[in-house]
């Protein structure tokens, strides 16, 4: 890409920080503009070197001790609230109310980050709100791999009905075993699974058709307890994620409610037999 905004996209898109309408369309070129292919590659390989082999510090205590006063006396300089403070509605946080977190962040957990993070960290970064965040773009990609598999060529990379066909060719390729079930759900048909990728990993897809409706199951290792499932809707799909028995899940369709919500508990039976 030549341009300064053609090239801001290909960072963002290295980033995961595009919606999907631009990521899909990047992809798309990526299949024909091998210039464009080899530079999303390069950055890719940058970007996992430096999250592998870059360098951590602990913060030194004189500059804790210097970022710990800096926000003491910011929050002196608030005003004293007064004595019957009339009630105001709820506004975002604020200069103090980034000082307050910051302050809470140095006392009860050290920091062991790179500068860019203390950085990050001086001017308020939530990280709830990166959680969040990161949420959203796994979403994101679980709507674009489902639409790609739907209006594409690619639904399966083993179709068959029979869970002892799809398991083993999912495990030799993916280096753990999913849980691979037909449902106990009336109308419902096995087609079969593929290899995808969500958040930069490897999943495998198990692809079912209710009725009418295509639906994509992916399933990777998780490291957390289990969860109960939680529901999105994003551009006219159901979406439900979860985690159970050390692995993760996400289901989406564009099923009504109702049959969708049928549909996540039978592949949360079918998970656990």
């Amino acid at each position: 890409m030549k341009t300064t905004g053609e090239a801001w996209k290909v960072h963002a898109f290295v980033d995961d920080e595009l919606d999907l309408a631009s990521r899909l369309a990047i992809e798309q070129r990526m299949e024909t503009d091998t210039a464009l292919r080899q530079q999303v590659e390069s950055l890719q390989a940058l970007r996992d070197a430096t999250r592998e082999h870059a360098e951590r510090h602990a913060v030194p205590d004189d500059l804790r001790e210097r970022m710990t006063a800096m926000l003491r006396a910011t929050r002196r300089e608030a005003p004293a609230p007064a004595a019957a403070p009339v009630p105001q509605p709820a506004r975002a946080p604020g200069r103090y109310a980034w000082a307050h977190a910051i302050e809470r962040w140095l006392a009860w957990r050290p920091l062991v980050a790179s500068t860019a993070f203390v950085t990050m960290v001086a001017v308020g970064v939530n990280v709830a709100m990166l959680q969040a965040s990161n949420t959203d773009k796994l979403m994101d990609e679980a709507i674009g791999s489902h639409v790609r598999s739907t209006v594409g060529e690619h639904l399966v990379d083993v179709a068959s009905s029979d869970h002892h066909t799809v398991k083993p060719f999912l495990s030799a390729k993916l280096g753990f075993s999913p849980p691979v079930r037909e449902l106990a759900l009336p109308g419902s048909v096995f087609v079969g699974g593929r290899i995808d990728y969500l958040g930069g990993r490897p999943v495998a897809a198990l692809v079912y058709r209710q009725g009418q409706h295509l639906v994509n199951a992916f399933v990777w290792p998780d490291s957390g307890g289990d969860s109960r499932p939680s529901f999105a809707s994003e551009r006219g799909f159901l979406i439900a994620h979860w985690s159970q028995g050390g692995m993760r899940h996400c289901v989406i369709s564009d099923l009504n409610r109702e049959e969708f919500n049928r549909l996540v508990e039978a592949v949360r039976v079918a998970a656990a037999s």
